[in-house]
């Protein structure tokens, strides 16, 4: 029920499907392991969006931020242009994943639970542990830089 709403989440902010595999087989093995500290069993899409947000960030801090498609290694363009699952044309998806990989971490993530996920602030505040604020400048400035990627097209 949740694994594929999560593995777009985590593939959107890293781009990358294998990575995306990986931090999605780790947040279902932690919250396996700690499903004992789950307080509200009503919120478990945000608990595991949480342990899914903190497994990416530990993945950030392990490896290099990839800026731009041309960092990507051939493999992962070849999927990110064959991706299933998305609503858009591939080109627009190339657009998307392009800028997105021009935003921080926190960026892709807000933009990604903000816009996706259709989560308000507060939601999202509790998922990510940033402030309220933080996220709607981090938000502005993420569709920011999408309309000005779309505007290079």
């Amino acid at each position: 029920m949740y694994q594929q709403p999560l593995y777009w989440y985590i593939r959107r902010v890293t781009i990358v499907h294998e990575d995306a595999e990986d931090i999605l087989q780790e947040t279902f093995m932690k919250a396996y392991r700690h499903i004992w500290q789950l307080r509200k069993p009503d919120s478990l899409k945000a608990w595991l969006l949480r342990i899914a947000t903190n497994e990416m960030n530990r993945y950030f801090r392990r490896r290099p931020v990839v800026s731009s498609l041309d960092e990507l290694p051939e493999q992962a363009l070849v999927l990110l242009q064959e991706s299933p699952g998305t609503d858009v044309p591939k080109t627009a998806s190339m657009i998307i994943s392009a800028a997105l990989l021009k935003m921080s971490p926190l960026q892709r993530q807000v933009f990604s639970l903000r816009y996706y996920e259709e989560m308000d602030y507060d939601e999202i505040a509790g998922i990510t542990g940033a402030n309220r604020n933080t996220l709607m400048v981090s938000y502005h400035e993420a569709r920011k830089k999408i309309e000005k990627e779309i505007e290079n097209e």
